[in-house]
């Protein structure tokens, strides 16, 4: 059986580096209101404990480089704080934290803004190119291959069938296996619990009548990992 790995480490006051099978995160803020940035993106969850509501959303690139450029130097001006015991010097590092936050923002959002328009640009300049002109003739004959082309597209094989069921199966697989890197980063209860109730449904409805191997694993040994990893997602957040 696969060995799976989870372990949420602590770097500074409300940052902490998340390890598990699917790679790295890091987590920024207390908890209920937190920043989550990996591979897939960064996201902002916020919770109220006890309520069951729970946001999860998407932060842009030039929002995150302000958070991000905010949250270092006001972490820096916390530890020289400290360490010259000068609450003014910590006070004047927040003020510059949250100026240097707001700068990287509207530069990276400017930066954005550039790039998309020199992408219209070229996209519009594409569109201008002249067309070749066609004859009547070339037409007709594109028009009696195109319907041809439609009938015999029309005709399905058991090859055809399987193929279509192999590329079901894989895609069944893959949102499972996402949908377990959802559970591995989840951040409340609910979260998981939403997330661990979507890997039943799929599994049972879909992927058990297929036959097909989830995780390299046989049906009833990758539901014995999957409720493994539950289990240990449910003891770290209780």
């Amino acid at each position: 059986m696969p060995t799976y790995f989870r372990k949420t480490i602590k770097i500074l006051p409300w940052v902490t580096l998340n390890l598990n099978k699917s790679g790295m995160s890091v987590s920024i803020g207390p908890r209920g209101a937190k920043l989550n940035i990996s591979k897939k993106g960064a996201y902002f969850n916020t919770n109220i404990k006890g309520t069951g509501i729970y946001n999860k959303t998407k932060v842009g690139a030039a929002l995150l480089w302000g958070l991000g450029t905010t949250a270092l130097i006001g972490v820096l001006g916390y530890y020289l704080g400290i360490s010259m015991q000068n609450f003014n010097l910590f006070v004047v590092m927040c003020v510059i934290a949250i100026v240097a936050g707001i700068a990287a923002f509207f530069i990276a959002k400017h930066f954005s803004k550039t790039v998309k328009v020199s992408e219209d640009d070229e996209e519009e300049e594409e569109e201008v190119k002249p067309k070749k002109r066609t004859s009547s003739k070339t037409k007709n004959t594109k028009t009696t291959k195109t319907s041809k082309e439609a009938k015999t597209s029309q005709k399905t094989t058991p090859k055809d069938s399987k193929r279509a069921s192999n590329a079901s199966a894989k895609a069944y697989i893959a949102e499972v296996e996402r949908l377990v890197d959802v559970m591995a980063e989840a951040e409340t209860v609910e979260a998981l619990n939403k997330a661990h109730s979507e890997i039943l449904d799929i599994m049972y409805t879909n992927i058990k009548p297929l036959g097909v191997k989830v995780f390299g694993m046989e049906f009833d040994e990758a539901m014995q990992t999957i409720e493994q990893d539950y289990a240990e997602g449910l003891k770290q957040l209780s």
